[in-house]
């Protein structure tokens, strides 16, 4: 009788354990000393497709592989010995075929009097597919695909870690003037383009490159085994080909440039030093027209870093203002006596290198885009000058970083009505470079200066090309004669056959011509026997200060009244 009760106990309790461990929506199995299963849920038979008979039947050297058993019965040994709960991670893989995530927790209970072992699995294949998609995100760039600048960095700790002899580089590229192309087309367009690209790029990649984008218009190579200046080079080549053809995109196709520097690394170099050396090399390429690219040495580190102490200090300078100066060159008329009007030079006197010319600063001021600030600091100072000479034309040169800032016009408007003068005075002199990138938007600027009466000049005319279709696109008020061609004039019959014409344009065109860099009579005779408007040179004067300036402006002014 008391038999019967307790087996009537051991069935009630079994049979509430099969009630709890079905209620569980995890699979859940026990396994007791001999590692034989002694119950499983449904859910558990769900996941890998046998019944409950079948599991309970079945010797566990039949369920899994010799090296899954292996390590199944010492974990669960563990358990029984220790008393203490055991999780793991594994991949399963389900009746359907599916490879799931699980975690696995063990835990020694007592059932009656038989010690057992809970096994639940969790299914986390969500939770890690979540994971790899954040991981995917955080190391790949979203309109492209590709690895993006943190994949990159690691790629490169990497690759520098081991160092191999054959030496890893870094190949860095940015697409020449996409702004433009963006501008032009759009971000739908321009977002095709960088896919496009990207695509070539990764395409033309060996199985040891690694390929990145590193930021908007900017990609990368990592070289694991580039070695040289010679590989390095061919690699930059390589990367210079993949736009010999135009790319397609929504609007057609549209031919990009790019600029490349290239940097390899030594034994002990960092991922920060290398990517510093290969973008010295990149801003060097940029300095240069489309398609180029540059091989980082220790000179040109030396040459960038010097430019970057330029601008630095042309910074300071702009910010202290005590260290630049105008000078003022003045401009005669036909006659050679008259003074008709003057133009506004800057000159920057550095506290330490002395002087330095504008053929070394004005680069590195439109490179960073000080141009912007600097151009607006001489024409104010200019025009708070010239409005003591309201008959006198004042010219400036305007770079084409300035025609692209936003509302120049407006902003070089403001500084001539701060200071009263009439826009009908001022000359901005603009170079054949900048027709070249002219568009809708620079048009439309300097259409505006021009209704508000501003004149436009075409600045050394004849070196550069196409130039009669440039001086109709920018409805040119005057042109100026470059002095390389003023300088020959005595003994190149081509350099007088070039101003000849230029003369005659201007005379058909009713536009002013103006001479520059006349240095002597025998070149002002040649000129003015050719009819030429206006003479600038050290003939007449060199860029004075602007008191020098002021007082020979009083002078010619007052010899010209009387």
């Amino acid at each position: 009788m008391q038999q019967a009760e307790q087996g009537d106990a051991d069935t009630a309790l079994g049979a509430c354990m099969r009630m709890m461990l079905e209620a569980l929506p995890s699979p859940v199995l026990l396994i007791d000393q001999d590692d034989r299963i002694v119950e499983v849920n449904q859910a558990y038979c769900d996941l890998v497709g046998k019944d409950r008979a079948h599991w309970l039947s079945t010797p566990i050297e039949a369920c899994l592989s010799p090296k899954l058993i292996t390590r199944f019965v010492a974990e669960h040994a563990q358990v029984f010995a220790t008393g203490k709960d055991l999780e793991t991670e594994e991949l399963l893989v389900g009746h359907d075929g599916t490879v799931r995530n699980l975690v696995t927790r063990r835990r020694r209970i007592i059932v009656g009097d038989t010690p057992l072992v809970l096994t639940i699995l969790t299914d986390i294949t969500p939770l890690r597919a979540a994971e790899s998609r954040i991981r995917h995100l955080a190391y790949h760039d979203t309109l492209t695909g590709l690895p993006n600048r943190a994949a990159l960095n690691e790629q490169l700790t990497g690759a520098l870690a081991t160092c191999p002899p054959s030496g890893p580089a870094l190949v860095l590229i940015d697409l020449y003037q996409f702004k433009d192309i963006n501008d032009a087309f759009g971000d739908g367009v321009g977002d095709a383009l960088l896919r496009a690209f990207a695509y070539r790029l990764a395409g033309a990649a060996r199985g040891s490159d690694r390929v990145a984008r590193t930021g908007g218009d900017s990609f990368a190579v990592l070289l694991e085994d580039c070695g040289d200046a010679a590989a390095a080079e061919a690699a930059c080549r390589r990367v210079l080909a993949l736009i010999d053809a135009p790319l397609v995109g929504p609007s057609g196709a549209v031919t990009l440039g790019v600029s490349v520097g290239c940097a390899w690394a030594e034994p002990g170099l960092s991922p920060a030093e290398l990517h510093r050396r290969a973008e010295f090399a990149l801003y060097e390429a940029k300095r240069q027209p489309a398609n180029a690219f540059r091989l980082y040495d220790a000179a040109l580190a030396a040459e960038v870093q010097a430019r970057r102490t330029l601008e630095a200090d042309l910074r300071t300078a702009l910010a202290v203002g005590d260290q630049l100066d105008l000078h003022y060159q003045p401009v005669i008329d036909a006659g050679g006596h008259r003074v008709v009007g003057v133009e506004a030079l800057v000159r920057w006197h550095h506290p330490q290198q002395g002087t330095i010319p504008p053929l070394r600063f004005i680069p590195v001021a439109e490179a960073s885009g000080l141009i912007v600030p600097l151009g607006e600091w001489v024409l104010d100072r200019a025009a708070a000058m010239m409005v003591r000479f309201p008959s006198l034309s004042l010219a400036v040169n305007l770079s084409p970083i300035q025609l692209r800032s936003p509302d120049i016009d407006s902003r070089i408007l403001a500084i001539l009505a701060r200071h009263g003068m009439d826009p009908r005075q001022l000359q901005l002199e603009v170079t054949e470079s900048t027709m070249l990138a002219m568009d809708a938007s620079v048009e439309l600027v300097l259409g505006r200066l021009r209704k508000a009466g501003v004149q436009l000049v075409l600045d050394d005319f004849g070196t550069g090309y196409s130039s009669l279709s440039h001086l109709h696109k920018l409805a040119a008020d005057r042109v100026k004669i470059d002095q390389s061609f003023v300088r020959d004039l005595a003994r190149s019959k081509d350099a007088r056959a070039i101003i000849q014409a230029v003369l005659g344009i201007g005379q058909s065109l009713g536009i002013g011509v103006t001479a520059e860099g006349v240095e002597d009579e025998l070149q002002q005779g040649f000129l003015r026997s050719y009819g030429c408007h206006e003479y600038q040179g050290y003939l007449f004067s060199r860029p004075l200060p602007a008191d020098a300036a002021a007082a020979f402006l009083e002078a010619h002014t007052e010899r010209a009244a009387a």
